[in-house]
């Protein structure tokens, strides 16, 4: 667990889509594109399982006024089964215990024609066994509109720190993101084409992640693709929306055979 749970993907979106700077949300990845409708708060909520039978949930509230969205919303990631075992073979663990990560999110982003501008703070609680960690977290995203449907994004993720766990002080995994998004309208369909470039600095290792949204009316198919130098992915996602309702869910399969993460969504746009 560590920090790392703060780049876990949150939503179905996320998980079928992967990791993008460029495409908007009520939880994106850049802060520039935090989505809304005018004068109407936006509720959203997630639960799901990530690799290792990880408890992933998110819930928040996205609400527009003119040009500017602000964001609000708590994620939450554990595992409660962890066993204490001594170096000596045994049978039954010494005793169990569990690792937990909060993260309380405050954001907004502005628009200001084509460039979209956007910032969130994160105050960060997580914990292993007896010790506890807390600390603050920044997030910083730029958005620019090439033309009606052409997307450039980047965001930076994770810029702050903990206070010590045990005797050291845990590291942010600070986050890059660069990509581009395209979408093309024909007829009664609209099909949205993303690539990003994510770079992590816990481990060093470079990702690229390939996604495609396919909407008719009211039915929406994610698909995506996310390659590193050890591990590929494939992600599938489908969405239905029902008059201020959408339900989404997401599933990912990776190379390494460790399970296959799945998350559930619901949006609802209040009155």
């Amino acid at each position: 667990m560590g920090t790392q749970f703060l780049v876990l993907p949150f939503s179905s979106q996320e998980l079928s889509l992967g990791s993008h700077a460029s495409i908007s949300g009520l939880a994106p990845s850049n802060p520039a594109l935090f989505s809304g409708f005018d004068n109407k708060p936006q509720l959203y909520c997630d639960r799901g399982l990530w690799y290792g039978e990880t408890t992933v949930a998110q819930f928040g509230c996205n609400f527009k006024s003119n040009n500017t969205i602000k964001h609000i919303g708590i994620k939450y990631s554990g595992i409660n089964d962890l066993e204490f075992r001594d170096e000596v073979p045994q049978n039954s663990p010494l005793s169990s215990f569990s690792s937990f990560g909060l993260s309380f999110d405050l954001g907004t982003s502005i628009d200001r024609g084509k460039h979209k501008f956007g910032f969130s703070f994160s105050f960060i609680h997580f914990g292993i066994f007896t010790e506890e960690s807390q600390g603050l977290g920044v997030n910083l995203g730029y958005a620019y509109q090439i033309n009606r449907d052409f997307y450039a994004g980047l965001a930076l993720q994770n810029l702050g720190a903990m206070n010590s766990l045990y005797s050291k002080k845990p590291t942010l995994p600070r986050r890059l993101l660069l990509g581009l998004s395209k979408k093309i309208y024909f007829n009664k369909y609209s099909n949205n084409t993303m690539a990003s470039y994510e770079y992590n600095s816990l481990n060093n290792k470079s990702r690229f992640n390939i996604g495609n949204s396919f909407q008719w009316n009211r039915l929406k198919i994610n698909s995506g693709l996310s390659i590193s130098k050890e591990v590929s992915e494939l992600s599938f996602g489908c969405a239905v929306m029902i008059s201020r309702y959408m339900i989404d869910y997401g599933i990912r399969i990776g190379s390494q055979g460790l399970g296959i993460p799945k998350i559930i969504s619901l949006r609802v746009l209040l009155p």
